[in-house]
């Protein structure tokens, strides 16, 4: 889940269409002490919080500097101040990245695949959840039981999705240089993979001759 800390609706509108196919859930706050009630909120977890710095009631450094006494998330500014004092607070702070506005799409998708992404959020495809953080995989509401290997390729797809992948890529990356086996190993694992996935095998599409791909 992602916290959007900003007084403007057009900023945390816009995070939210730039991020609507992304399957991740979006919060929102208006000011720094409620993004802090929010943190400070036992239903509140969050992966990641983008926050601005010049808000009413508590500015985003004042913000930055408490939630830091409460959790270590990821934090990064989302800002129209580019001097380099003000980056150079913002770290003092606590920041752990600092994004000048106005941004771009790929600049926050980018952001979120580095900080999201990576750390494991919870994601969903219909009846399918995959969850990075704890390793698990729930298929129509079943909790597989997967190999190394099969949780690792599902993974490593799914934070690609709808980027075709070719077995030596698969390999490179899951097996990495050292194997010395052939690319045949991913079809295999691939083949019981899908098999265990039952319904949801279908998020898993083979590329003929080149290799996969996860995709909706």
């Amino acid at each position: 889940m992602i916290l959007v800390v900003d007084d403007t609706d057009y900023i945390r509108k816009l995070i939210k269409e730039i991020l609507k196919d992304e399957n991740i859930e979006i919060d929102e706050a208006a000011n720094g002490q409620e993004a802090i009630d929010k943190v400070i909120s036992e239903r509140k977890k969050y992966d990641l919080i983008l926050i601005d710095i010049m808000m009413p009631v508590l500015d985003g450094m004042e913000t930055t500097k408490q939630i830091r006494d409460l959790t270590e998330v990821p934090i990064i500014f989302l800002t129209a101040l580019s001097d380099e004092k003000s980056q150079v607070m913002a770290y003092d702070y606590g920041a752990d990245g600092y994004i000048t506005k106005p941004f771009s799409k790929e600049v926050i998708r980018s952001v979120v695949k580095r900080y999201v992404f990576k750390s494991g959020v919870s994601k969903r495809y219909g009846t399918l959840e995959i969850n990075k953080k704890s390793g698990e995989v729930i298929s129509s509401e079943k909790k597989l039981k997967l190999s190394i290997k099969e949780r690792e390729i599902l993974f490593y797809l799914e934070e690609n999705r709808g980027l075709v992948k070719t077995r030596e890529e698969i390999l490179l990356s899951i097996w990495g240089y050292d194997f010395d086996g052939t690319d045949r190993v991913v079809d295999k694992q691939i083949t019981r993979l899908r098999r265990k996935l039952g319904e949801n095998e279908k998020y898993l599409k083979t590329i003929k001759s080149i290799g996969y791909k996860f995709d909706e």
